[in-house]
């Protein structure tokens, strides 16, 4: 079995409308919501044990906060064809990970996002800032993405645990 952490980017600033999409960073909230969710994913027993992340400055910004807060500090490696809003480019990115590695997290963006959730099938209307849903790949191989049997485990985001 494999394990994907398909993560979604914190919140981000729309402070400098002069700035380009993927140069946007996050705001004080995201960075807050960010580490929260690291220190949340550091108390589970099955931890990402790598991070692919967009690179976008949001996604990779959310991505190190995350991983600051993990016990082992996962390598962290920055793709840019995750930086996209197609759910099926995601699923090549998935499909070419390599088999060493057992849980993955995967840091990006909607719409793709949940479009790549719904094709699991998992029923969300949206996929909240810094929200992780945990995939279970029922197989002992990435490759398999497209036809093993998957499930959504757990989802987790910023506002589930507040009153």
């Amino acid at each position: 079995m494999k394990l994907l952490f398909l993560t979604r980017h914190a919140k981000s600033s729309w402070d400098d409308p002069s700035l380009d999409d993927h140069d946007r960073p996050l705001n004080p909230r995201g960075r807050r919501n960010a580490s929260e969710m690291g220190v949340r994913l550091a108390a589970w027993s099955n931890k990402p044990k790598t991070i692919i992340t967009s690179s976008a400055v949001r996604a990779k910004t959310t991505a190190l906060l995350i991983a600051e807060q993990l016990p082992h500090s996962p390598p962290m490696i920055i793709k840019s064809d995750v930086y996209t809003e197609d759910w099926e480019t995601l699923v090549k990115i998935v499909e070419r990970f390599d088999d060493d590695k057992d849980s993955v997290m995967l840091v990006g963006h909607n719409p793709a996002f949940n479009e790549f959730l719904a094709h699991i099938p998992f029923e969300i209307d949206n996929l909240p800032t810094c929200g992780v849903a945990v995939i279970a790949l029922y197989s002992q191989s990435w490759s398999n993405w497209s036809t093993a049997d998957k499930q959504v485990l757990f989802l987790d985001y910023p506002k589930r645990l507040k009153p």
